[in-house]
């Protein structure tokens, strides 16, 4: 039996993070992976998503500057070109971390990891023990099981065409659905996103969605909600998917219907109920605020462990872990930043005004539209932020940015909830000029009427 100090069921971004930063730690460290190198994130998942979104956020921009006849015409693309360029940036990423892994002395091991009692498992033909093993095995794709739901490709499926369909509906208005529903119309899709619930990011400041909205709107997006998917069905060459409205059935003939209705944990090769794991009500590995499981010595971090299905959090899960392992000391205080990246891009950090009252402060709401930025003007960016403060002590609790660079502008803002910057911090800070992240300074100082550059 091998023994090792740590093994890693898992190489996706939490596990392969967590694997390279204890081998340079010193620690003896193997990683299992019956896939790829990278798992669903660098593979098939926010990596692939956004080079389709870049790329057709680019054409967005080109359109625009057309329309102001800057530029003569928009051109033309090759969907293909941009399928083949998304493919050599993932090749790209999953090499570097295979680099990586192998620099820095951890063993790589092919095929699926079965996990046994006593911190034992077995992989290839091997058997392996680790002082503790990490749980990262991720999330698979959700499959509703409506009448003709073989008819439909996942997310993984539709970043895998080599051809534009000429339309699609998508099942789902989260995360998933809408930037791919972004990308395709972009690309000149027509789409429709049925979504079951009242609203699409329903828990986000709706200020902020109204301008998601209406910039889907524009790309020729149609938005269905509180719609129910009844089942899809061949339509002669084409399929029909049809779902129920506050108005009655309804249906939609389309080239394709994409189901992304969001993902669950994946477990393979571990049998929960034999090894003693304890599970929560979403079938998600139970774990305790430094990652730790019921288990002596084994941990879960990432979509396996619940919690925010991202893969920023998987590497700080990782972070959490590797510390607890080693015994050092770690904050998990810091607030996550949530993105989605439609067209544009939108990005949150901490609370929303309406989270705020929930929790018991009176909050105070600056705004600061892109079109009063130097910058985003000459970019031809728009957008707006949106700060919220605690009225009694001016301090930020949480920033929402939707426009161009959202999710590098919520990294500053990141800063600034975390450390709960204060009016006269924000007055005391110097921004470059001219920079979007002057929008967020203006937006934090209009939570108290002091923002020189808004009327």
């Amino acid at each position: 039996m091998e023994q090792f100090d740590i093994l890693v069921i898992g190489a996706g971004p939490g596990g392969y993070s967590l694997a390279i930063a204890a081998a340079k730690k010193g620690l003896k460290v193997a990683v299992f992976e019956k896939e790829h190198i990278g798992g669903t994130c660098l593979n098939v998942g926010c990596i692939p998503t956004k080079y389709l979104v870049d790329k057709a956020a680019t054409m967005e921009k080109v359109r625009a500057l057309c329309s102001k006849e800057i530029f003569r015409d928009a051109g033309s693309f090759s969907f293909k070109k941009i399928i083949a360029g998304k493919d050599e940036v993932v090749g790209k990423l999953t090499g570097g971390i295979s680099f990586l892994l192998k620099k820095t002395g951890c063993e790589v091991v092919s095929g699926e990891a079965v996990l046994k009692p006593d911190r034992v498992v077995e992989c290839a033909g091997r058997t392996f023990q680790g002082k503790n093993i990490v749980i990262a095995t991720g999330a698979e794709t959700m499959i509703i099981p409506i009448p003709g739901h073989e008819l439909c490709i996942d997310s993984t499926q539709a970043l895998k065409l080599t051809s534009l369909p000429r339309s699609m509906v998508v099942m789902g208005g989260g995360v998933i659905g809408l930037e791919l529903a972004c990308a395709f119309a972009a690309y000149g899709t027509e789409v429709t996103i049925v979504e079951m619930l009242p609203e699409i990011m329903g828990r986000e400041e709706k200020a902020a969605v109204r301008i998601v909205l209406r910039s889907m709107e524009a790309l020729g997006i149609t938005v269905k909600t509180s719609a129910k998917m009844l089942r899809v069905e061949k339509d002669g060459v084409l399929l029909k998917a049809v779902y129920k409205t506050e108005s009655g059935e309804e249906s939609s003939v389309c080239e394709q219907v994409l189901m992304a209705v969001g993902r669950k944990a994946h477990l393979p090769g571990i049998d929960a109920q034999a090894l003693g794991l304890e599970l929560d009500a979403k079938k998600c590995v139970r774990v305790d605020s430094r990652q730790r499981t019921n288990l002596e010595g084994v941990y879960a971090i990432g979509d396996a462990a619940g919690g925010l299905q991202l893969a920023h959090a998987a590497y700080a899960e990782g972070e959490k872990a590797l510390a607890d392992i080693l015994d050092e000391e770690h904050t998990d205080k810091v607030p996550v930043p949530v993105c989605t990246y439609t067209i544009p891009c939108f990005a949150r950090v901490g609370l929303t005004s309406k989270e705020a009252r929930e929790a018991g402060y009176v909050p105070a709401l600056g705004t600061f539209d892109y079109g009063a930025n130097g910058m985003a003007l000459a970019e031809g960016a728009t957008g707006c932020v949106f700060v919220v403060a605690d009225k009694a002590t001016t301090r930020t609790l949480g920033v929402t940015i939707v426009g161009e660079n959202a999710s590098e502008l919520i990294a500053f803002a990141s800063l600034a909830v975390a450390e709960g910057l204060t009016a006269k911090q924000w007055e005391a800070m110097i921004v470059a000029h001219p920079s979007l992240s002057e929008a967020i300074r203006e937006a934090a100082l209009d939570c108290f009427r002091r923002s020189v550059h808004k009327g």
